[in-house]
């Protein structure tokens, strides 16, 4: 429950920035590595895989597919963001937790709970944690053996319809992976716009009005399961205070209200008229890569008032985005003028 006055959580009114002469120029990516190739590649042999359900008690094996809920505990408290609830992946190693799915992989059975201690890396993502020794409190609630073909098998290159042979399928897929960081670009050049945006239109936000989206984030991916697997309020209480006081997911909830602020001051400055096609137009082609068909979208939208509510905002959100790009000058390093 929230605790902040109404008043402290309104959002600030601002002056609508101008929107001529806005001009970015995205940096060159870095080159695609052979890591980044052989990754993609395992998820593609990944896909093709045939896969069979652990029964309870059965011992799992690196490369399973896993189904987990997971705590973290370090010096008697709670890790911030370590509570993961009905997470599932493949059990290979993590670079940002060293130890961590090979020691379930050595002690884990399908249905039943462990406890493992580490030394959390050197490098882990909250700085006062770094180096120092965790326990973490894991629930095996699932899992699959996975089988992959060897990936030179003509079955499996046949499958995959990318090439005859190993050679041509890596070829191929260098080329899928620069589609898809041209479109990661685009997204990069999207972000520098809309900062941009955001640093013409200076706004003080009240420390309740974040607090509240960090509240409304922290419930939505660890307070409801927190609720549900019977937590005590000391132990939730911890979770979010490490939401709260983290600085750089702070400063992206701040980030993101403030460039929320900006866009609807700039679609009531330019009188910006959200039409029902244009909504469906722009919550389809945001939700295509995802797999929903035109049908599905058309249909969430008229789901139920509190769904049609989060997509008409959504829908706002991608048409303000939308115009902003349209006045936008976006130059890429390295290609022609965009």
């Amino acid at each position: 429950m929230s605790t902040a006055s109404a008043e402290a959580l309104k959002l600030p009114s601002v002056q609508a920035p101008s929107l001529e002469g806005i001009a970015v120029r995205v940096p060159t990516p870095d080159d695609l590595t052979e890591e980044d190739l052989l990754r993609a590649f395992h998820e593609k042999r990944r896909t093709l895989a045939t896969s069979r359900e652990r029964q309870p008690g059965e011992s799992l094996e690196l490369g399973d597919d896993v189904q987990l809920n997971i705590v973290g505990y370090c010096d008697g408290k709670l890790i911030p963001f370590s509570a993961r609830f009905g997470m599932t992946t493949e059990l290979a190693p993590i670079e940002a937790l060293p130890g961590f799915c090979e020691a379930v992989a050595e002690g884990g059975k399908v249905g039943e709970s462990m406890q493992i201690a580490l030394e959390l890396p050197e490098n882990y993502p909250v700085e006062p944690l770094q180096g120092k020794p965790a326990r973490f409190l894991v629930d095996i609630v699932a899992a699959r053996q996975v089988t992959m073909l060897p990936d030179n098998a003509p079955e499996f290159l046949e499958k995959l319809g990318m090439g005859s042979t190993l050679e041509e399928v890596m070829d191929n897929l260098r080329e899928e992976l620069e589609d898809e960081l041209a479109g990661q670009l685009w997204v990069q050049a999207q972000n520098m716009v809309l900062d941009e945006l955001a640093r013409r239109a200076p706004v003080e936000l009240p420390r309740a009005l974040v607090d509240e989206e960090l509240r409304r984030r922290w419930v939505q991916a660890e307070g409801k399961a927190m609720v549900e697997y019977q937590f005590d309020v000391d132990e939730q209480q911890e979770a979010l205070q490490g939401w709260l006081t983290d600085p750089t997911t702070r400063a992206d909830a701040e980030r993101r209200l403030h460039i929320g602020i900006v866009l609807k001051a700039v679609t009531e400055a330019e009188k910006l008229q959200l039409t029902p096609e244009k909504l469906e137009e722009l919550i389809r082609d945001h939700m295509e890569p995802f797999g929903f068909s035109a049908e599905e979208v058309h249909a969430a939208l008229r789901e139920s008032p509190e769904t049609t509510k989060r997509l008409t905002e959504l829908g706002w959100y991608l048409f303000a985005v939308e115009h902003v790009m349209n006045k936008a000058k976006v130059t890429f390093e390295g290609a022609e003028q965009g």
